[in-house]
């Protein structure tokens, strides 16, 4: 059987450069399906359409501009620039109500001699054995009955916290492999973190997200029902806008990726 987010998020090519996609309720959050399969399913155009392993994604940037409503979608994706190392990407998602998505992607291949440090420390928190699941009777959109929360980070939504803070241990219910598409929709499955200093229901939308990828992957040693801890902060909010910064880490203290992100906060 076929992973649920991976059957998702998964694309039919049908000439160079165009796809074709679904869009599903039981993904749903709000108006249509959740950020990270509609990027996801993006991502895995757009690495299709390079077709090199030794170019792993290193950045990618996705503009959500309508909501993905059920049906089938289309994906152009078009190579602006392919160098020695590096090629350059571009994508728009599209159905029957216009364009849904419009992306851009760097792929670069390892560069020899180049330096490395990492001075990134991973947050203190309990191991995912200590910190209890989500029951599958809490209030969450639609789509997070295909993953298993524990929170450990910041506040819950709606809580009216001091901080803008929410995180925690993340998987699949069934077990997958970690790639770059599961690592976009892991870092887009908690809530805005914006939400925890609301008082009461407020509907939130990703405007756009940008994620840096530290490792190729997939990633030796990473194992399909491994946990990932995703840690957001948001530091600023004004005008129905806030910004948000997120990580997503190993559970042995290996920083994978990390995400700007910009938030509608609705309502």
């Amino acid at each position: 059987m076929t992973a649920a987010f991976l059957a998702a998020t998964l694309v039919e090519p049908l000439n160079p450069g165009h796809y074709l996609a679904r869009y599903t309720t039981p993904w749903y959050q709000g108006k249509g399906a959740y950020g990270g399969v509609v990027a996801g399913q993006v991502l895995r155009a757009m690495e299709h359409h390079v077709a090199d392993a030794g170019r792993p994604v290193r950045s990618f940037t996705a503009h959500f501009c309508s909501p993905a409503v059920e049906g089938p979608a289309e994906i152009h994706t078009r190579l602006e620039r392919a160098g020695k190392l590096v090629t350059h990407a571009t994508a728009r998602a599209e159905n029957a109500a216009g364009v849904v998505c419009v992306a851009t992607a760097t792929f670069g291949g390892t560069r020899s001699g180049a330096v490395t440090y990492d001075e990134w420390v991973m947050p203190q928190v309990p191991p995912p054995s200590e910190v209890g699941m989500v029951p599958d009777d809490a209030p969450m959109p639609d789509f997070c009955r295909f993953f298993e929360y524990r929170y450990c980070v910041g506040a819950a939504p709606y809580s009216g916290a001091d901080t803008a803070e929410v995180g925690g241990w993340l998987r699949p219910r069934e077990p997958l492999t970690l790639d770059a598409a599961l690592l976009v929709g892991l870092m887009d499955a908690y809530p805005p973190s914006v939400l925890s200093r609301v008082e009461g229901f407020r509907p939130a939308a990703s405007v756009d997200f940008t994620v840096h990828f530290f490792h190729s992957l997939p990633r030796e040693g990473l194992r399909p029902d491994m946990h990932y801890l995703r840690v957001g902060r948001s530091r600023q909010a004004s005008e129905g806008y806030s910004e948000e910064f997120q990580q997503l880490w190993t559970e042995d203290g290996l920083l994978l990726a990390q995400c700007r992100q910009l938030v509608a906060v609705l309502g």
